[in-house]
């Protein structure tokens, strides 16, 4: 009686392990596999339309004196930069005297001196900066990072034909030693495969404002930020969550087009940014928030009925062999997605340790999701 209770037992946990691993190989076949098995784009002989480059600034003018000469050097026929002064305190004016005296035909200042109490974050500089926009073509970035390559622009532009508004980006961190680097680094290439692959799927879900463009009218018919201003940040994201169609947005990720971010303290910004990602993802349209937390539920269920099982059935050869093969299934199809999505955006550092990655990020998605509805976003900024 008791070998039949405990064989009932280990076969219920081998069960919901292989539900639970089920749930996760759907994602990744149905999902995942639309961009790492997506091929580049070929190169198109697109008009080059006139294009803004937005960028707020905000006591970062040691950032600035970096990144501006590569966004000058863009190989682009006619392009500008917006630059929105968003309150600072450095020498950001005069610094950008001398840009303005030798590049007055490819820069903006916009120099902010008051703020508004009622809208926090970037919104409000943001809004002024696309007002203030010659063209209809809008791209954001931030000050701290910097363009992959000259051909930024026009890989970004290209795919603007036909009913395309919106162009989302990769961004990442600057490649240095360490755990915590590589950390980063996996982070942001998951972030990128998964947002990618909903964008393909006919559902954008969310944008970076590192690397993010769209069109001016765009902005304007949905007027603007007005439904979020709310909020202290998520500029980005939630516009693209609810603007962003099928129809109306592609994506770009080619090796020449991505920015690479150089923050101060690349650990303190990378964590702040995860708990306004998590903050800012309770305000996503419905399904978005269900397919995202289901696939963060399961990762994390997945390795915690894979340990409960594996006590079960420890001495059980044939449930054991079945509890093996459908980890290995799941873990060996993940490594061939995420190989071929790293390989594609250059981040090569990755391959070997994708499966500790993943059972960290586990843990720790599901930390920070958690503590999500319990924080205000107040105490987030």
């Amino acid at each position: 009686m008791i070998d039949w209770i405990l064989n009932y037992e280990s076969l219920l946990m081998v069960s919901l392990f292989g539900v639970i691993a089920l749930i996760i190989i759907i994602y990744h076949l149905a999902l995942f596999s639309r961009f790492s098995f997506k091929k580049h784009h070929k190169t198109k002989n697109a008009p080059q339309e006139p294009i803004s480059v937005i960028m707020v600034v905000k006591d970062g003018v040691h950032h600035l004196i970096n990144s501006l000469p590569a966004l000058l050097a863009q190989q682009y026929n006619q392009f500008e930069i917006v630059i929105i002064n968003d309150n600072s305190n450095d020498e950001i004016e005069m610094v950008m005297q001398d840009f303005l005296l030798q590049h007055p035909d490819k820069l903006k200042f916009v120099n902010l001196t008051s703020s508004v109490t009622n809208i926090q974050g970037k919104k409000f500089p943001l809004s002024i900066g696309f007002k203030s926009a010659s063209y209809e073509q809008l791209l954001l970035t931030e000050v701290s990072s910097t363009p992959s390559s000259p051909y930024w622009l026009q890989h970004i532009a290209r795919h603007y034909e036909g009913k395309t508004q919106m162009v989302l980006g990769y961004a990442t961190f600057a490649k240095k030693k360490g755990l915590l680097n590589r950390l980063i680094h996996y982070d942001v290439l998951y972030n990128a495969m998964e947002n990618f692959s909903y964008a393909m799927a006919g559902m954008p879900i969310y944008g970076n404002g590192k690397n993010l463009s769209y069109t001016r009218s765009l902005f304007m018919k949905n007027r603007g930020f007005t439904s979020h201003n709310h909020i202290p940040f998520g500029d980005d994201e939630l516009f693209v969550n609810r603007v962003a169609t099928k129809k109306n947005c592609d994506i770009e990720f080619s090796t020449k087009a991505q920015t690479i971010y150089f923050p101060d303290n690349i650990a303190s910004h990378w964590r702040s940014r995860k708990h306004r990602h998590f903050f800012t993802s309770k305000f996503y349209k419905q399904k978005h928030r269900f397919l995202l937390r289901t696939l963060i539920y399961s990762n994390l269920l997945f390795y915690i009925t894979f340990g409960i099982s594996l006590a079960f059935v420890i001495y059980d050869p044939i449930l054991l062999a079945i509890l093996l093969f459908i980890f290995v299934v799941k873990t060996t199809l993940q490594y061939i997605m995420t190989y071929k999505s790293a390989k594609k955006l250059n981040e090569k550092i990755l391959y070997p340790f994708i499966l500790l990655y993943d059972i960290f990020f586990s843990i720790f998605n599901f930390v920070l999701l958690f503590k999500s509805y319990f924080i205000s976003g107040k105490k987030i900024r």
